[in-house]
Order: structure tokens, then sequence, then C-alpha cells
């Protein structure tokens, strides 16, 4: 008898749709109370095994913190005073409005190439200044900075001449008055990997040539 139902049912499985008829006709075969679960899915063996990836870890790099220098403005100003008669080309410096917030230190008895006066350059900054001085053989461009960047001993006021040979030129750095100067040689005529223009002598030397001109 089932069989001849289900033979029935065929052509009306061709207007109702395969997919829910051969459902119904695999369910006739079945006894009455037995259920006819949904397949479980399961997942390829390759992603069952696999783990949710770990993160790559971050590295994190120590930023430079800079502070603002506590400046000794009084020997400054002591110091203008004692330097108003020395020789060199600080009218560059006499500029209107408030002074850098360091002293101004520039080189004394430095001798300009002819006609090179009006390229001599003062820039006042928002934490100091830079003054730049053109030359035959190496330019010279004097920096000062009221900002700490690095290490320093608190209550450091002046650290002795340090000469630095750069891939352009030389460089010397010191602390003075609390700020901090750097003194950058450039030179003109570079050849090869390491510029040598300028010995490490003549730069000391120059360097200690700078005096106070301006201060507040």
């Amino acid at each position: 008898m089932r069989k001849r139902i289900a033979i029935a049912l065929v052509p009306a499985c061709a207007l109702l749709g395969l997919a829910g008829c051969d459902k119904f006709i695999r369910g006739m075969g079945d006894d009455a109370g037995t259920e006819i679960s949904a397949p479980e899915d399961t997942a390829p063996a390759d992603q069952a095994d696999a783990t949710p990836a770990k993160e790559a870890d971050i590295p994190v790099y120590a930023q430079a913190v800079s502070e603002e220098a506590t400046i000794d403005w009084l020997a400054a100003r002591d110091d203008v005073a004692s330097n108003s008669g020395s020789d060199g080309n600080f009218m560059v410096a006499a500029q209107e409005g408030d002074a850098p917030p360091v002293p101004v230190m520039l080189p004394s008895g430095i001798v300009l190439p002819q006609g090179a006066e009006s390229d001599v350059k003062f820039q006042p900054l928002s934490d100091g200044y830079f003054a730049f001085y053109p030359g035959t053989d190496y330019n010279i461009v004097v920096n000062g900075t009221n900002e700490i960047i690095g290490e320093r001993t608190p209550g450091t006021t002046e650290t002795p001449m340090r000469f630095i040979p750069t891939m352009s030129g030389a460089q010397v750095a010191f602390t003075k008055y609390g700020a901090d100067y750097l003194i950058e040689f450039e030179c003109t005529h570079a050849d090869g990997q390491h510029a040598d223009c300028i010995s490490e002598e003549d730069a000391l030397s120059i360097a200690d040539s700078l005096v106070a001109v301006r201060s507040r």
C-alpha cells in the first residue's frame, strides 16, 4: 500500500518541487516514531584545528623628552654689559621686540668674505635663536636653545665644550647660563665621506670666541 502511495505522489512532486517531496518520500519508509534530524555542520579538518592567530607584539620605542632649562639671566646680563665693547658683527642681533628666551651668544673676531656682510642672518625662535655667518671654506651656524633633550644634572648651568666631527664638517656643543648652544661648521667644498675643512683646534677657538651680546 505504501508503494502505491509513493508512486502516486511522484507526479505531484514534479509540481510541488523536488526538494520538499524528496524529504517527504524518504520519511515514508521510516517508522512512525522516527524523527529525521538535519545533518550536522562539520568544519573542515584544517579549520577545526586552526587556532586564532596571536597578534604580533608591537615594539614600544622610548621617545626623547625635553624640558625647559632654567636660565641664569643675572650672569648673562653682567656678561652683556662687560662685552659691550667687544669687536664683532653683533648688530645682526639688535632687533626690535623681545629678546630670545636664551642669552644671545655670537662669535667675535670673525673675518667675513668681502661683500658677505649682507648675508649674515639672525633669526629668533620660540625656544632660542640661530645665526648664520657665510665663509670661504665653511659656513658657521650658531644655535641657542632653552630646551634640554636627554639627561642633564639638575642645576647645571655650564659644561665644557665638546668637538663633534660630522659628515658635512664639525660641531661644537656646550652649555652656558643654563642654555644649550651648538656651533655648526658646514664645509662649502665637502669631498669624500668625511668633510675636513676645519680642525678641532680651530673649531674650539671659534666657539670659545662667542660672547653674550643680548639678554633679557
